[in-house]
């Protein structure tokens, strides 16, 4: 028995469902989609909004100033899955979306949710989606959005826009979404559009994770690129090289301006018996022929006229991809479990076409994940070409003639990266060697500056007994000097050069001033040793204190600064201090200020040039005061100076000592040109 009636498909809720999670790979890619969705809609601001306090239960808002539907919209377009809304749009060339699925994003976040959409002050509408598990469970084949009259709008800013759309969605689970990845979703959302090349289109960003965030305002997505961590980059297009180059002027990379020749691409439809195949092909380079729109029609054919293919943006090579190092050479270099910057990312229309390039270009060479770029090849996406994009929208065809003939020119490019890449490794490797040749170098002049002085003093307390040779003193003296330089590796000299700055807490205004002097002038906070330091993370991790003292004076090169009063005699870890310094160091790697001469510790072997009698009240514009902090300053500046040349870094100013005016210069009004700084943080610490 023949039927000839026909036969349509039918979706139930979980069939969409299920379309909806098969979509994207993590919510942030989902979210990247709604937006675009706004975008498409000629939105020239879309606002994201996630409110997470409570992670399982989220809720997201997505909404923009753009067309906004009526009713006759919603009903024959919004509710089309499949629908391709360039074949219907003016202006279809600026039209990102092209499958009509990305509506639902929102079902790869949420069951429920609403949309709300003006065309006009008149023309409003709310829709409210359910799709919950029962509807999933009872095979039911009509989906349907319902009318509601309000909703829970978070932002109500937005039921001022003249026109636009918002979807809200509700409990959306963010469960394992931590803030090193909320952080990188202005990352993501900015490689998903080439956000530098939307034009005055904006997109707005604004994450609630504590009761703290709800006042703060929405912030602007913006492109951060770690560009300062890039040797060279490649740019195919005169205007990215323009926007880099002037954006990042002064780096240490170099971008070569290389504009390819258009490709030119033909499509010729061909049918057969009523089959319709679809050919692609390029032609070739000594054909001139101009785009054009019209079209030839021969027996069984259809040929429309080739287009051009364009490389724009560009491509860069790292010179580490080392988290740490990466970060030291640009804060913007950021890499965590959802969101890695070591791609090649080709968009189309301003929009992220395939996440990652360098897989379909096939190079093995070793420095290939140093390589991150941005490209787009807008032919990839031509209305007149063949949908080459996979349902996933994460990808695209790699058989296609359009993607394997990008591979190969991008291939070579790549290649030509990684050559200089390779080359500046082998000037840097040499380059290192040099530096820690001159590094040993300092080392071992520093280490017999050391041994000359211990000699000396040897020698010097020798000459008070008439029985000791002093000739066989010195010639002693220097074949150990010989064989310890002779024996002792590089490597193993001890090059970090602290302060310790030993006190008791209730004295700690004194020992202010000089530490955070040294650190206004350049000493780093990892130079120096200070335990009434604010936040100090040693301790909060709960290391004990005795241990990290006791590092810090015997493992480096460190000299004990010591402030001396009744409250450092009676501190117990102040005693501690002052045993470990008298056992490890020898009395010039000491410089100790007091309040009273008493309170000095009897075993502390010092000298006279590196005492200083200071207190609270002390008044700097007296000479042997002020001058006494210079010296003392420089004291601390020298040796840390000293770690800074054998590490080949720079060197600290030192500080100058001031001529006082004698009694008569005073009378005539004559005063002391002290030094700002000095007087400035004395005053804020001190007085």
């Amino acid at each position: 028995m023949e039927n000839n009636e026909s036969i349509e498909f039918k979706f139930s809720y979980l069939a969409l469902k299920l379309l909806g999670k098969n979509l994207y790979s993590n919510a942030w890619a989902a979210l990247s989609e709604l937006v675009a969705n706004g975008l498409d809609a000629n939105a020239k601001k879309v606002y994201l909004y996630i409110d997470m306090r409570n992670k399982r239960k989220s809720i997201i808002e997505v909404f923009d100033d753009g067309d906004g539907m009526s009713f006759e919209e919603l009903r024959d377009n919004y509710v089309h899955i499949g629908r391709n809304r360039r074949l219907d749009q003016e202006n279809s060339e600026s039209v990102m979306g092209r499958k009509g699925i990305g509506k639902l994003a929102a079902l790869y976040l949420s069951r429920h949710y609403y949309v709300a959409t003006k065309k006009s002050e008149n023309e409003r509408y709310i829709y409210e989606m359910d799709f919950s598990k029962e509807k999933e469970d009872s095979n039911d084949e009509h989906p349907e959005m319902n009318i509601v009259d309000e909703f829970g709008c978070s932002n109500s800013n937005f039921l001022t826009f003249d026109h636009g759309t918002m979807i809200r969605m509700e409990d959306v689970d963010l469960k394992g979404y931590a803030d090193v990845s909320i952080e990188s979703l202005n990352n993501v959302l900015a490689d998903f559009f080439a956000i530098d090349s939307i034009g005055d289109r904006e997109i707005f960003l604004k994450v609630i994770t504590t009761d703290s965030d709800v006042n703060s305002d929405f912030k602007p997505v913006k492109k951060e690129t770690p560009f300062r961590n890039m040797v060279k980059i490649v740019c195919f297009d005169k205007e990215t090289y323009k926007r880099i180059k002037g954006t990042y002027e002064g780096n240490i990379y170099h971008l070569p301006y290389k504009k390819y020749k258009e490709q030119k691409y033909e499509s010729e439809t061909e049918i057969t018996d009523g089959h319709v195949e679809q050919h692609f092909y390029a032609i070739p380079e000594k054909e001139e022929t101009k785009e054009t729109e019209e079209t030839k029609e021969t027996e069984g054919k259809e040929t429309r006229k080739g287009k051009y293919g364009e490389i724009r943006g560009w491509i860069g090579i790292h010179s580490s991809i080392e988290s740490g190092t990466a970060y030291k050479n640009d804060k913007n270099f950021k890499k965590n479990k959802l969101y890695n910057p070591l791609k090649l990312r080709v968009y189309v229309r301003n929009k992220l076409a395939i996440d990652n390039f360098l897989p379909i270009i096939n190079n093995t060479q070793v420095f290939v994940n140093f390589i991150e770029g941005e490209i787009s090849y807008d032919i990839l996406d031509d209305n007149d070409f063949p949908d080459i994009a996979t349902t996933s929208r994460q990808n695209m065809d790699e058989n296609d003639g359009r993607i394997i003939n990008l591979a190969i020119d991008i291939k070579r490019e790549i290649t030509k990266l990684i050559r200089k890449r390779q080359k500046i490794s082998k000037e840097m490797t040499e380059k290192e060697q040099v530096l820690n040749d001159n590094s040993n170098t300092k080392a071992k002049e520093a280490l017999a500056n050391n041994i000359d002085r211990t000699v000396e003093k040897v020698t010097q307390d020798s000459k008070e007994s008439s029985s000791v040779n002093q000739e066989e003193i010195l010639k002693y003296a220097s074949e150990i000097k010989t064989t310890v330089l002779k024996s002792v590796q590089g490597e193993t000299l001890k090059r970090k050069y602290r302060i310790f700055f030993s006190h008791s807490r209730k004295n700690k205004k004194i020992i202010d001033f000089f530490y955070y002097l040294l650190k206004r002038i350049g000493v780093q906070e990892d130079e120096m040793f200070y335990t009434s330091k604010e936040n100090r993370p040693e301790i909060e991790v709960k290391k004990s204190l005795a241990d990290i003292s006791k590092a810090n004076i015997i493992d480096n090169n460190t000299i004990m600064f010591f402030y001396s009063t009744k409250e450092f005699l009676e501190s117990e870890y102040c005693m501690f201090e002052g045993g470990a310094a008298w056992a490890t160091r020898t009395q010039d790697d000491f410089f100790i200020t007091f309040d009273e001469f008493e309170n000095i510790p009897k075993y502390l072997n010092f000298v006279d040039e590196f005492l200083l009698s200071l207190n609270e009240d002390s008044d700097l514009i007296s000479g042997t005061k002020y001058n006494g902090i210079v010296q003392s300053l420089n004291f601390l500046i020298k040796h840390i100076n000293t770690g800074r040349e054998i590490n080949q870094e720079k060197a600290l100013k030192l500080f100058e000592e001031v001529d006082f005016p004698d009694r008569v210069q005073q009378a005539s009004g004559e005063e002391p040109k002290l030094d700002d700084l000095i007087l400035e943080y004395w005053n804020t610490y001190v007085k």
